[in-house]
């Protein structure tokens, strides 16, 4: 954890829009991160739902 001292140096230098990243506004890496995770979780409730679909199916077919 950073001390007070570490913010305050670092928006007198100029950074203040990294300084305080936390306040909503994400990096377009971090953007991009959080778009990714938010597909695999997407993807993966589908495939789930696919693969119960299929179960589901070939218990009627027998």
């Amino acid at each position: 954890m950073r001390s007070a001292w570490y913010w305050i140096r670092e928006h007198q230098a100029g950074d203040a829009d990294q300084s305080f990243r936390g306040n909503g506004k994400l990096t377009p890496e971090q953007e991009e991160i959080r778009q990714l995770k938010v597909q695999i979780k997407q993807l993966k409730l589908e495939r789930e739902i696919l693969k119960e679909a299929r179960g589901i199916e070939a218990k009627e077919t027998k």
